[in-house]
């Protein structure tokens, strides 16, 4: 019986690790596009590739706020549970946190979705790519302490045994 548990919580942490990884590569794409867009300042209607740029931006931001929320956030507590490495203070503050950058992505992709809206923006662009970029900064070092503070580096053979 302790095998198949310990079979059973290998599986889960693989699984886990497979998730985490894919979605900080999509945190990598996220962070290139985005400084490719800070040079931006401004945007006119015949500026398709950068109104794409900004338009396939949005759209990897709203994936991985997505991602982060409905399935590694959720994984990640399911962990913590499931191995013990639940500190409940912890992980609900990092993730009230987390709320304010989220508030602030969403804000940004409703007005920068849409090309005809950004049009109409275009001016505060520079000032709100600067602030998204901050705000995305202190993101990714409160999910790095969820991460960090949950899943381990190594599958938990000992504790699978328990």
């Amino acid at each position: 019986m302790a095998r198949s548990s310990s079979s059973d919580a290998m599986v889960q942490w693989h699984r886990i690790e497979a998730l985490v990884k894919a979605w900080l590569d999509e945190r990598q794409q996220l962070i290139v596009l985005l400084c490719a867009l800070q040079g931006i300042r401004g945007l006119s209607r015949s500026d398709m590739p950068r109104q794409q740029q900004l338009q396939h931006f949005c759209e990897l931001l709203m994936d991985y706020i997505s991602a982060g929320y409905f399935e590694v956030y959720r994984e990640l507590v399911n962990e913590a549970r499931h191995f013990h490495r639940e500190n409940p203070g912890l992980t609900h503050q990092i993730l009230r946190q987390l709320d304010s950058s989220t508030d602030e992505a969403l804000a940004f992709n409703a007005d920068f979705e849409n090309p005809d809206t950004c049009a109409t923006l275009k001016a505060e662009l520079p000032q709100r790519i600067s602030r998204l970029m901050e705000t995305l900064e202190e993101r990714f070092s409160l999910e790095d302490q969820l991460i960090l503070s949950i899943h381990q580096q190594e599958p938990p053979l000992k504790q699978a045994m328990h």
